[in-house]
């Protein structure tokens, strides 16, 4: 399997990559004293955060320092760590989405059985990566996704009822048009929006995804021909006549950009946007919807909720790393300090019951209601081929680009899905 790695990242060209975040200053090269811990996450959004909380931490034990390195947004996260890897200079802690990423670094992967937090996590994010029986990775949070709305502009536009089906959310779309609102900032210019979020839906609707999925695998089972794929393309045709003017262009920065400034009364996005929403419009009232595929309020109306991530613990590390490593995740979610930056500083769901997610914005309150309402979906991209998400972005983008069809970008994700996972 390790050979499986390298021979991943000779495929990219392998770089020199800069360290997002950075070490405590007095961490002197060569200090036996001293452990540096190496983080690797993406969570672009709470840099600051994350360095506050790693600073409080060092302050605490003196003899810990750390080299937090954190890579997302527009950056393929998954690459850099794949070099990181192949360069002999693999983080202590790093994150994997789930069990399609987990196999990749699975030679590589620490057991977690035995560690305290184990049994305070919710039960399906701490099943969501276990191999052989054993918890190899740690949850932290949970995450939901969907129309981000402006409750404002849909009370401007006349909208009384919110949308469950796919033609609720065209008549609210008409309505807001009609009433001078861009209904939609699509963000697809980003790769993960589409190839793992909007892509999810049409997976975690089947009637059995992980069937479905399994199926792909084998080869049983198509992408093209199946009636939630085309059900797919009638979204994604909608978000771009209703949406702003350049979709292939808009990141998910601008998308944030256009909600705040009120340009647009929705964006697909989820609850790690609160924190930019608020900080962008304090007073702003806004929930989370569905993405609605079908017309069948039953299967429509659900929020796709998950776990966005595992922190696993590199068992090639040297042992004192492995043991620090350890100690400081469970102190992550154990200490009140660790849990109240998971809730007020990070804005997260906690993936553990002893944490109340108190406080949280209105997207939080949503998914929250959603899953005590049994109307959610599960992550099923966290089992996708290494490299698949890409795949489909691009393809996507093709076919709003216009230079290919949606029958031909079907054929491809089926093509490019049977490469990778075979």
């Amino acid at each position: 399997m390790k050979k499986r790695v390298l021979a991943l990242v000779l495929i990219a060209t392998i770089a020199a990559f800069s360290f997002a975040g950075g070490q405590q200053e007095g961490a002197a090269a060569g200090d036996n004293d001293l452990t540096e811990l190496h983080i690797f996450h993406f969570k672009v959004n709470l840099i600051n955060q994350w360095n506050a909380l790693t600073d409080i931490y060092a302050e605490e034990n003196p003899d810990v320092v750390f080299n937090n390195e954190i890579r997302g947004g527009g950056a393929q996260w998954m690459t850099i760590l794949k070099n990181k890897f192949a360069a002999d200079a693999a983080p202590d802690i790093f994150i994997v989405e789930g069990p399609g990423q987990a196999v990749v670094f699975e030679d590589f992967l620490s057991d977690l059985s035995d560690e305290p937090w184990v049994d305070r996590a919710v039960p399906f994010a701490r099943r969501g990566l276990m191999m052989d029986g054993k918890v190899m990775g740690m949850p932290v949070n949970l995450e939901g996704y969907g129309y981000i709305y402006n409750k404002n502009m849909f009370e401007d536009a006349g909208i009384v009822t919110l949308p469950t089906t796919f033609n609720e959310l065209e008549e609210t779309a008409e309505a807001l048009d009609d009433a001078g609102y861009t209904a939609f900032a699509t963000g697809y210019g980003e790769w993960w929006v589409m190839g793992l979020h909007l892509v999810n839906v049409a997976f975690a609707m089947q009637e059995d995804p992980q069937a479905f999925l399994d199926g792909l695998n084998d080869g049983t089972e198509t992408m093209a021909g199946n009636p939630l794929f085309a059900d797919l393309k009638r979204l994604i045709d909608l978000n771009v006549e209703y949406g702003e003017r350049n979709p292939l262009t808009t990141d998910n920065r601008m998308q944030v950009q256009y909600f705040v400034n009120r340009d647009v009364a929705m964006m697909q996005q989820g609850n790690w946007k609160e924190l930019d929403i608020i900080a962008g419009d304090p007073d702003m009232d806004f929930g989370v919807l569905p993405l609605p595929l079908t017309n069948d309020p039953e299967q429509a109306n659900r929020i796709p909720i998950g776990v966005p991530f595992y922190f696993v613990v590199n068992n090639e590390a040297p042992e004192r790393d492995q043991q620090v490593a350890r100690e400081f995740l469970n102190w992550l979610v154990s200490s009140d300090t660790g849990k109240r930056f998971l809730v007020e500083e990070f804005g997260f769901i906690p993936a553990y019951s002893d944490i109340q997610g108190t406080g949280l914005g209105g997207v939080s309150a949503d998914l929250l209601t959603a899953a005590a309402e049994d109307r959610t979906v599960p992550w099923m991209f966290g089992q996708f081929p290494d490299g698949m998400p890409q795949e489909f972005s691009n393809n996507i983008q093709a076919y709003i680009g216009g230079q290919q069809s949606w029958d031909e970008a079907l054929a491809e994700f089926d093509a490019q899905w049977q490469r990778l996972a075979n």
